[in-house]
């Protein structure tokens, strides 16, 4: 079995069974035609300079910390044949790739070493600069003597823009490492780089497209995620690591990495299921990313203070956990948070509560820090009071008679959906807050705030419905406009700003929850229409939560059960009544 992560010493060894290269039988790196030229700039801020810097950096600090390894990420790679001999072709990672080898080259000619890297490395364009110029030690210093104009000048062929950067950077690379402190101290160094300096390798399947998989990459539309860099290491890392003396042999090493690949797949699965991600990672791209990130919080007990401290293009979360060290302990309490989110979802009081708590709108319940609060929990029973407590929390803190849609729409939306989710005497029944989210329910008045569109034309019954929702404000004016078979835009916005002078029009009495479609589709129509189509949802087979479905069919008290076409002023007030005494919410008479 393939090893995932290696040293910089087994990325380019092709003989002995360690080594990256021999483990896909091949001699050498191919770095295609279809990707661009080396174009690592040398400058002080450039890219040859930073990784010089990082990987001094990281020598000097792993002299005095247990903490000895560095990683560079990963490269992906394919397995192809060129001219007969197997290769590993370079799909991403070449800069990476081509700046080692360089600095490698350097070292080696300086140190006098033999160069590991020497015959590694093999370009569709350009492949004869590395054999020529780089790989041994007079070629390499006869090209950093001489300045890149004398070069052009001696050699045409040289003027190319990769050239150039291929150039600067064995001369970076050189003057750096012939300089104090790095000479003093560059056997040790070299031999950090070697040994602790590490790699990921992502391999595709021969049979993938390899111009494909690099543009795909280089667009980010399919990056190697941190969740995948995350696995590598913990399946590279679990199988060698031992809690023993005890060394595993190979055939233990690919038992434990089997399962845990097994057990990956499974996670990764259950964490993107569309229910699971909607419910507990708000819809994230990556609901195995999101898992992982909850655990790491788990694992630093809130702080996430190596999650803060990088990034995110240094992949903060998977150096939290290459720093945490212990990756059975991480691997466990992986598994152990599914299986507690798990149950969760399976228990439909713990599902309601929890989904009533996260999807309230206007609270800081959503995040995984949330989550993180809830799985600190010793027990069922506790969790249980702290999410009752949780959701009166939300409810306590609203006076029903306070509220309105034009100041209050988040209010109104946390007690239209607290009936929904906690029904009165069936306590058994669960919400469905995929469906809810998925079509997007969102708050819609039930009598109608602009009745007459730009299109629409009131009917005889509509008019009579106006008439009476607006009583004593009923005016002369107002009557003989709504008389008329149609109506100006003047005589509209008159009839509507008497509508909205109404406080009952946005009372919570007159608003339910409905989905956007509906809430769309609804446009501004009345009452009888709206009841219709909430009857052709739910012949269709959608889920219409219980209150909003009690409202279109007035199963509450004090509804006009006699007139099931209009909704009415005395209905808005029934249907208020209903809300308070169903939640027993605070009112200013209490």
């Amino acid at each position: 079995m393939k090893e995932l992560i290696f040293n910089i010493a087994d990325i380019f060894d092709s003989q002995s069974q360690s080594g990256c290269l021999s483990q896909y039988n091949a001699k050498k790196y191919h770095i295609p035609a279809y990707q661009r030229g080396y174009k690592w700039a040398s400058s002080t801020n450039g890219a040859v300079s930073i990784l010089l810097n990082d990987l001094w950096n990281a020598y000097d600090k792993a002299k005095n910390s247990d903490r000895k390894e560095y990683y560079l990420q990963y490269i992906t790679v394919k397995p192809i044949k060129i001219e007969g001999d197997e290769c590993l072709e370079v799909i991403d990672g070449q800069q990476r790739l081509t700046t080692l080898s360089i600095i490698i080259s350097v070292i080696t000619s300086i140190l006098e070493n033999s160069n590991i890297t020497s015959g590694k490395l093999g370009y569709a364009i350009r492949d004869n600069f590395f054999n020529d110029h780089i790989y041994r030690k007079d070629d390499l210093l006869k090209l950093v003597s001489i300045s890149w104009e004398k070069h052009i000048e001696q050699n045409v062929n040289f003027n190319k823009q990769d050239i150039f950067y291929l150039y600067s950077a064995t001369k970076k690379s050189h003057s750096t490492f012939s300089s104090k402190p790095f000479k003093n101290n560059l056997s040790d160094f070299y031999t950090y780089l070697l040994e602790h300096v590490m790699l990921i390798v992502n391999s595709v399947e021969s049979h993938i497209d390899s111009e494909t998989v690099f543009r795909n990459l280089n667009s980010n539309q399919v990056p190697l995620t941190e969740s995948e860099l995350i696995k590598g290491l913990l399946i590279t890392k679990m199988g060698r690591q031992s809690n023993t003396d005890h060394k595993r042999n190979f055939q233990e090493i690919v038992e434990i990495r089997s399962n845990i690949g097994k057990h990956w797949d499974e996670l990764s699965t259950w964490s993107n299921r569309p229910d699971i991600n909607s419910f507990y990672f708000n819809n994230h791209q990556d609901g195995m990313y999101q898992l992982l990130k909850l655990t790491a919080i788990y694992l630093d007990n809130g702080k996430q203070k190596q999650l803060k401290r990088s990034s995110s293009k240094d992949f903060p979360l998977f150096n939290f956990f290459l720093e945490y060290d212990d990756f059975s302990d991480s691997y466990q309490k992986l598994l152990e948070i599914k299986n507690k989110l798990d149950n969760c979802f399976s228990n439909n009081e713990l599902y309601n509560l929890i989904g009533y708590n996260r999807y309230a709108k206007g609270t800081n319940h959503n995040t995984l820090e949330y989550l993180f609060d809830l799985l600190k929990l010793s027990n069922k029973n506790i969790l249980i009071e702290k999410l009752k407590g949780d959701k009166g929390a939300i409810l306590n803190d609203i006076t029903l008679e306070e509220i309105s849609y034009s100041d209050s729409p988040e209010s109104i939306h946390q007690i239209l959906l607290a009936l929904n989710v906690f029904v009165e005497g069936q306590n058994e029944l669960r919400f469905n807050f995929y469906s809810y989210e998925k079509q997007k329910w969102t708050l819609e008045h039930i009598f109608p705030q602009t009745p007459e569109g730009v299109r629409n034309v009131l009917k005889k019954e509509d008019r009579k419905a106006i008439k009476d929702f607006l009583g004593d404000a009923l005016t002369d004016e107002i009557k003989q406009v709504l008389d008329k078979e149609e109506r100006d835009s003047n005589e509209k916005e008159l009839y509507q700003k008497a509508l909205k002078e109404n406080p009952e029009l946005n009372s919570i009495g007159n608003m339910c929850l409905l989905t956007g479609a509906d809430n769309s589709s609804n446009g501004n129509k009345f009452f009888n229409e709206k009841r219709e189509n909430m009857l052709k949802l739910i012949q269709k087979g959608s889920i219409v939560p219980k209150h909003t479905f009690d409202v279109f069919s007035k199963m509450f008290e004090g509804a006009d059960i006699n007139n099931m076409t209009v909704w009415s002023v005395n209905d808005i007030k029934a249907h208020y009544a209903h809300i308070n005494s169903t939640l027993g919410l605070k009112t200013n008479n209490i």
